[in-house]
């Protein structure tokens, strides 16, 4: 009877004060051997790695941005200040980078940079004219139409508009 298994009333050994319905399953818990035991803690704190890697690995940043690009963007002129390669750039895309100045709304004179493609890039002197796009919840956030961006930023945009 110690090791009997009940589903709903099947046994003919069950106790009288069992509902029917109720599911009882009885029996010891699962032995495992000291190699699964090993297994197992070492698939745990890789599961727990993985989840903490993953979490650290998260862009913010760029979360961050886009979240303020969501409520809005405004069109500006800006002037460009300079134009430069930089060789310590991560990627050969982003070599070519200028530097431009635009006026928020609120009269504040600010100063960003941009990576771009070469074909672009190229047709940007000193003086130059320039579209920038800033954020209206941040003007501090602005950008250039054309500019290379990371993936992951170029997928977010994407999945959020």
């Amino acid at each position: 009877m110690a090791d009997c298994v009940i589903f709903s009333h099947s046994c003919m050994h069950a106790p009288t004060n069992v509902s029917k319905g109720m599911v009882f399953i009885s029996g010891t818990r699962v032995k495992r051997t000291p190699l699964q035991r090993l297994l197992r803690r070492i698939l745990g704190a890789a599961t727990i790695f993985a989840i903490i890697w993953a979490i650290y690995s998260v862009p913010y940043d760029i979360l961050r941005e886009e979240r303020y690009r969501l409520f809005g963007e405004n069109n500006t002129t800006g002037l460009v200040l300079l134009v430069r390669t930089n060789n310590a750039a991560q990627t050969p895309e982003e070599r070519f980078v200028i530097e431009y100045k635009y006026v928020d709304p609120d009269g504040f004179a600010r100063i960003a940079s941009a990576p771009l493609p070469h074909d672009l890039w190229i047709k940007f002197r000193p003086g130059s004219r320039i579209e920038v796009i800033y954020a209206r919840a941040r003007p501090d956030l602005a950008r250039v139409p054309n500019e290379i961006i990371p993936p992951f930023q170029a997928w977010l945009r994407k999945v959020l508009n």
